[in-house]
């Protein structure tokens, strides 16, 4: 899409809605999302609605207020500060040279599928899209963890992550205008809703960071150390929701980024930093389109989604030209039976994936078909004790390069009504991961030479979960046992002769992960409210040569006090990563990951926030954050590139 084109819908939706405005989600009544209790409903975790105490699985909501009060730019902000999820990125603020951000959960990267409204939005493994919906335009962010693939399929081994967004309700015609101004980045945005429409179109621009690496040794020409570098970058976002009829909805979303990094190398012989050894930049375009049928008379919800990513050189060191595709649909029915006391959810899926590679001496084309059918029923036994029983049969058609195969998937879960206001749940279920569709790329063009497997296995998790409305407590233990866990080497690491400048993706022997979750939260006053939270596990995974390593990080821990009066909201949010898996590098700068050699752990993560919004009138608030308080060098990868030093920022929105 051309950005004259993105403009005009912008301009056009802002002129048609000058009759009148207020804020730019919808029209929705956001106040009723303020606090969560286990009274509210979630969609995600059976495909129904249901209240979460009756839920039978690991569930975590973030609402639109509790978005707001964080100061989250995007969903990928939000969804680190949850106990057992963890975000992985190349750069500052979700970003990087690469556009390959993802969130993992309970330490298997690569295994969460990302849902927008309920249908997937991954990309060859990734769940990129995080950072594509502007945060005003999300109404709630549902988190289930435990394996999730006999209802959603390949990609949800350790659980799935909906964002669900704002939809349009009002009558009448509404709008916001939002600026921002920062330490580190400055945007503004502009809103417009109606009866059957709301849209959003932010523009972002971000300063360039001077370093954003640790410093290892290198060893080239005399050259000893070295340091990158962002620079400045740009980002257009726009997402469109359109309510065609009272169950038929649409939405679109896009994104444009410009950005890029350098490479500098220290020379001892001169000590001083040299002209960059190398300086990538990249655009990165994504846009999705999907179609949603949800008739509650009937059960009977149907989606349609398009999905394409693609990616392309700025400048002469930069050589990655990709574009990446995916085509979903969904369809799903729901019956009550026996009076209301049991439900059969059953449907079909069908996805297919594509990706090319467009350079010039080394151009291959490839793409995939995934087609399932699922069921799951739930049997009311008594008064307090349920069980749900759920199977999967998923089919992988071959393309020449992956083999085609069939995984029968089943899972089991019961949950018992302690009280009123307590439940048990047990969760048992087998998930799996098909290899990336760009997996056979090497440097030699397509390759057959290292056939990939899919990664499987079984999570056994059980928990509690107790509250009202004013306090909460879900308590969670888990075990993970996955084989032929993914991870990405050098070419030359599995393959003789291999390219060692080319990454490719490898099976490892096993993944194994046990630990214990922890949420609470409580209203402790008309004013004041606290969350609080922990993970600890024992990520591991063996490699061909029987050694177990660890894999992930095994500690964190979270708290945020939330506090308003009058016109004032007062946020702070603090979280801690411990205890974390080896370095990628050697501290003399080799690369040991792929050899499994390391001498050094990753330094653990301190981030600390606070964040305040006053209320001038009815239609203007200004607000102010500071982020990364302890202005810690906090390492967000295993190459150990650093999140952003401390920052601020202020925002003023106008309704109108």
């Amino acid at each position: 899409m051309k950005k004259s084109l993105l403009q005009t819908l912008v301009v056009t939706a802002i002129l048609s809605g000058m009759n009148g405005v207020v804020s730019a989600g919808g029209g929705q009544d956001t106040s009723k999302l303020d606090e969560y209790t286990l009274d509210d409903v979630v969609v995600t975790a059976q495909r129904v609605e249901t209240k979460d105490l009756d839920t039978p699985a690991t569930t975590t909501v973030i609402t639109a207020q509790q978005l707001k009060d964080s100061g989250a730019q995007t969903a990928f902000d939000a969804l680190e500060r949850i106990p057992g999820v963890n975000a992985y990125s190349y750069g500052p603020a979700g970003e990087g040279s690469i556009d390959l951000s993802r969130i993992n959960i309970r330490g298997l990267d690569k295994g969460t599928l990302v849902l927008i409204d309920g249908s997937p939005a991954n990309l060859m493994n990734y769940n990129q899209m995080m950072n594509a919906i502007p945060v005003e335009s999300i109404e709630k962010i549902e988190v289930v963890k435990g394996a999730s693939s006999v209802l959603y399929g390949a990609e949800a081994m350790a659980g799935v992550i909906n964002i669900i967004t704002k939809k349009p309700t009002d009558d009448k015609l509404h709008g916001s205008v939002t600026g921002m101004i920062g330490s580190h980045e400055k945007n503004y945005g502009i809103a417009v809703s109606g009866q059957n429409f709301s849209i959003q179109y932010k523009k972002e621009y971000r300063k360039e960071i001077s370093q954003y690496n640790r410093m290892f040794p290198y060893t080239y020409a005399g050259r000893n150390f070295t340091r990158k570098s962002s620079d400045n970058s740009m980002r257009d976002s726009i997402f469109l929701n359109l309510r065609l009829s009272d169950k038929l909805t649409a939405n679109y979303t896009y994104n444009e980024t410009d950005r890029g990094h350098r490479e500098f190398k220290y020379d001892t012989h001169v000590k001083d930093w040299v002209t960059p050894y190398k300086h990538y930049r990249y655009e990165y375009k994504t846009n999705r389109f999907a179609l949603i049928y949800d008739d509650k008379h009937t059960g009977l919800k149907s989606s349609l989604a398009y999905l394409k990513h693609t990616t392309r050189p700025l400048n002469a060191d930069s050589t990655t030209d990709t574009d990446a595709t995916s085509w979903n649909f969904d369809t799903q029915k729901k019956w009550d039976l026996r009076g209301g006391l049991d439900t059969l959810v059953a449907g079909f899926d069908f996805h297919r994936e594509g990706h090319v590679k467009r350079h010039s001496t080394n151009h291959g084309s490839l793409h995939r078909d995934q087609y399932a059918v699922f069921a799951a029923y739930t049997r009311q036994m008594n008064d307090r004790f349920s069980a749900t029983v759920g199977i999967r049969e998923h089919f992988v058609k071959g393309n020449g390069y992956d083999r085609g195969q069939s995984i029968f998937l089943p899972q089991v879960q019961t949950l018992y009504k302690m009280s009123p206001r307590a439940s048990w749940y047990v969760n048992v279920g087998r998930s799996f991961e098909t290899p990336a569709v760009n997996s056979p790329y090497y440097s030699a063009k397509v390759s057959t030479r290292y056939r990939l497997n899919p990664q499987d296995g079984w999570t056994y998790e059980t928990g509690i979960k107790f509250g009202d409305v004013k306090e909460s407590l879900k308590v969670a233990l888990f075990h993970m046992d996955i084989n032929n866990k993914f991870k990405w080497v050098k070419e030359n690491t599995v393959i003789s002769g291999g390219d060692p400048n080319t990454w490719v993706q490898t099976n490892l022997d096993k993944f194994k992960n046990t630990g214990i979750e922890l949420e609470y939260s409580r209203q402790l006053s008309d004013r004041l409210s606290i969350r609080t939270g922990g993970y600890y596990g024992n990520p591991k995974a063996k490699s061909s040569n029987g050694n177990w390593t660890q894999s992930d990080a095994r500690v964190q821990l979270f708290a945020g006090l939330q506090y308003h009066v009058n016109k004032l909201r007062l946020n702070t949010d603090w979280y801690v990563t411990a205890k974390r898996q080896p370095s990628a590098y050697l501290l003399t700068g080799v690369y040991g990951a792929s050899s499994g050699k390391s001498d050094h752990a990753i330094p653990n993560r301190i981030e600390g926030n606070l964040t305040m919004e006053y209320t001038i009138s009815p239609v203007q608030t200004v607000s102010f954050g500071v982020y990364n308080l302890l202005d810690r060098d906090n390492p967000i990868n295993d190459n150990e590139h650093w999140s952003l030093p401390r920052n601020y920022r202020l925002s003023y929105t106008y309704r109108f």
